[in-house]
């Protein structure tokens, strides 16, 4: 990631785990059960492997322009749901009209205005033109602020921003697992969506 100590966090641990279960192993001090424990730790460590290499493989195939891989590691549907949902609360919901029959009309054409942009624009190509042109394409890994599991070992959270970046400039991408790793959500930055109309 764009930080390397990330990395180093989890090698560490990697090997302080290794290194602390051979031990005990060793010693006998985990008895009968020592077989199981060891299972437990190799899976653990495995399972957060794959998140972390999901996410790098998605990174990469963003940075790569790669739509066939982006094809599988994506969940168009719903990251377009998300994205939508997103849109029309930041926008939508703040039209505001004397006449209740104005504003649920306006209302009605704002969203469906933001239902074909979204439709058109949120695709393999554009979202890779962004995640290039957003926090410096030669170093894709460079864009990750933050990656771990969010409430469930089936969610992984990445956030993305500039080095330095506040919070709120920073989108969120979550992944889900479903028989492999996919990009399920997109959270875009608030202060994208705070910014007044022009």
């Amino acid at each position: 990631m764009g930080n390397p100590v990330y990395w180093g966090l989890g090698t560490a641990l990697a090997a302080a785990l290794a290194g602390g279960l051979a031990w005990t192993v060793a010693s006998g001090r985990l008895g009968r059960s020592a077989p199981y424990v060891v299972c437990l730790v190799v899976f653990a460590t495995l399972w957060t492997a794959w998140a972390y290499w999901a996410i790098y493989d998605l990174q990469i195939s963003l940075d790569r322009g790669d739509k066939v891989r982006l094809a599988s590691l994506v969940d168009w549907t719903s990251v377009r749901e998300g994205i939508r949902d997103d849109l029309k609360a930041a926008y939508t919901n703040k039209i505001i009209a004397p006449d209740p029959r104005v504003q649920a009309l306006s209302q009605a054409m704002s969203g469906a205005m933001i239902d074909r942009m979204v439709d058109a624009q949120i695709n393999p190509s554009t979202l890779s033109d962004m995640a290039r042109s957003g926090f410096g394409g030669s170093d894709p890994m460079g864009q990750i602020r933050y990656a771990f599991f969010e409430g469930s070992p089936l969610v992984f959270r990445m956030d993305i921003g500039p080095e330095g970046s506040a919070t709120d400039h920073q989108t969120i991408y979550l992944l889900e697992w479903n028989l492999g790793w996919r990009l399920k959500r997109i959270i875009v930055a608030p202060y994208l969506l705070n910014q007044p109309p022009r």
